[in-house]
């Protein structure tokens, strides 16, 4: 019983680390500083994707190839829960978090305000798009990746980015929610607009349209708030080293290496050696015959069981034969009966 009870527990505990874990669906990302027209290439198993935007003047490119087969997988996923979709975003995008952490180390003379700015930039520089025109439904929630395929969606697309970016920064934020309108809030030591839930300072970052930093308000938004969702920070952790490659030096020679054959090129045959001509076969010498031991193994169980049958045999055989030829001589001499009455001429005594 305990043993099935630790192998469910083991089981679920590795459903849950797998599903806890996404495998990144950005295979590779590239931020550029200036304009660049170099465009990564669609393929069967990839989206290539360019981003340029402006941030204080100056311009910015982002290059992206997002694994086609991943984006595929988010069709039949559930879109209710948003802070489930950012959690997901999170562990998704995480190699274009690293290269914003990049960029951060390339311009240590930012601030914070500069960083959390650079990514909203980044994101307000995508198209607004309604669902009911791109989707034909009315509400349909993007994960972070399909926002970055489309480039572009409604306020709660580009929320969820901006927060699977900042949480993969380790900021601390939460979701606003306005009437009709959703944005995210950054927690940190910032000017303008805020709120305060559980004691935390939130000030607003709008993540549709062009220009609005932190703590800048649009008036169309309003003030009226009508749900704040804290979401814990959990940093993205640095992109995982290669394998320590050793390459041979000029001066040797290394054995040369047959790749494997793949389905899509027949297999690299390695170059034949010349035929050499056979020396004749030397006559066979005839060998003794090998003698049959299995015979020898059943004459010998043979005489085994004859002995065990003849003794079986000759045990009941002489009890007779002692029974009623040696044993008769004696049962005589027992019907033998001796009158020791004394004789009498008395006839009355008879």
């Amino acid at each position: 019983m305990y043993t099935r009870l630790l192998i469910v527990l083991l089981i679920s505990g590795f459903l849950i680390s797998a599903d806890a874990f996404a495998e990144d669906a950005l295979s590779f990302v590239q931020i550029v500083e200036g304009m660049t027209q170099q465009r990564p290439s669609n393929t069967r198993q990839t989206i290539g994707r360019r981003y340029v935007w402006n941030f204080k003047r100056r311009p910015y490119t982002v290059l992206m190839t997002i694994d086609l087969e991943k984006y595929n997988s988010y069709s039949g996923k559930e879109r209710y829960d948003i802070p489930k979709l950012v959690e997901e975003g999170r562990t998704t995008i995480g190699n274009l978090t690293r290269e914003f952490q990049r960029i951060f180390k390339q311009n240590r003379n930012w601030n914070r305000q500069d960083r959390v700015d650079f990514v909203l930039s980044f994101v307000q520089s995508l198209p607004y798009t309604f669902d009911d025109v791109t989707t034909g439904y009315d509400e349909f929630r993007r994960y972070a990746v399909e926002t970055l395929i489309e480039g572009g969606g409604d306020c709660e697309d580009t929320t969820i980015l901006v927060a699977a970016i900042l949480r993969g920064l380790g900021e601390k934020a939460a979701l606003i929610f306005t009437p009709g309108h959703i944005a995210i809030g950054v927690s940190g030591d910032f000017t303008g607009s805020s709120l305060t839930y559980n004691g935390i300072k939130y000030f607003y970052c709008e993540t549709t349209g062009t220009g609005w930093t932190v703590g800048k308000l649009p008036a169309s938004v309003g003030k009226t708030v009508e749900a704040i969702v804290p979401l814990s920070p959990s940093k993205v952790g640095p992109a995982p080293k290669p394998d320590k490659v050793t390459t041979p030096t000029p001066e040797t020679d290394p054995t040369p290496v047959i790749p494997e054959p793949t389905p899509e090129q027949p297999p690299i045959q390695p170059e034949p050696e010349p035929i050499k001509p056979k020396p004749e076969p030397e006559p066979e010498k005839s060998k003794p015959p090998k003698k049959d031991t299995s015979e020898t193994g059943s004459t010998v169980g043979m005489v085994l069981a004859t002995l065990f049958i003849l003794v079986g045999l000759g045990i009941p055989i002489a009890y007779i034969v002692y029974r009623f030829v040696f044993a008769d001589n004696d049962d005589d001499d027992d019907d033998i009966y001796y009158d020791d009455t004394p004789e009498s001429t008395n006839p009355l005594d008879w």
